[in-house]
């Protein structure tokens, strides 16, 4: 069964309301869910990768009056597994730490807290994936800068999860990324 895109929208947004940072981030990166028509081709990608480079820098720097993207941006493009396969296997072994921890001798009451953000890090990347999989033609974008000498190196890369509902319409997760 392939999602509506109102539901769609309606689960991925419930997934973000508690616990939202992507853990290949090296900052604060919260994912936004949106929905977009057609085409969701490399323009489309690109143009959207601009608007969010240039959102995430105004946020920092509220001064920017202009801004122009990197000119050698190259797209990267993986499966659902490939990225989600790996975060939820780290999420699981941070949370298997942590228990094993906490299997011990009595510790403090408050030792036991620390389990909280390993759990809400495997519901939350597990959610996203089980949610994603009910979509059809769902893609992972990645948008490096891509300067080749490495001379003036852009730490943002641009992250869409993206999947299309049962009427067509494309369902994103996306979030700008602080990758030195």
């Amino acid at each position: 069964m392939v999602l509506t895109a109102g539901l769609a929208t309606k689960l991925l947004r419930s997934t973000i309301a508690d616990y939202n940072f992507w853990p290949q981030s090296e900052s604060d990166s919260p994912l936004s869910i949106k929905r977009a028509k057609q085409p969701f081709d490399e323009p489309a990608i690109l143009s959207r990768d601009a608007s969010m480079r240039r959102a995430a820098l105004k946020a920092m720097n509220p001064l920017l009056t202009t801004y122009k993207p990197p000119t050698n941006r190259r797209i990267e493009y993986q499966n659902l597994d490939q990225l989600f396969q790996p975060l939820i296997k780290n999420a699981l072994a941070e949370l298997a730490t942590v228990s094993q921890a906490l299997a011990g001798e009595m510790p403090a009451p408050e030792a036991y807290f620390s389990i909280l953000m390993p759990i809400e890090a495997v519901e939350y990347l597990t959610e996203l994936y089980q949610t994603f999989s009910q979509l059809q033609n769902t893609k992972v974008v990645l948008v490096h800068d891509d300067d080749g000498d490495n001379t003036s190196p852009d730490a943002y890369t641009t992250l869409m999860i993206a999947g299309e509902s049962a009427e067509y319409e494309i369902i994103l997760a996306q979030a700008v990324l602080i990758q030195t």
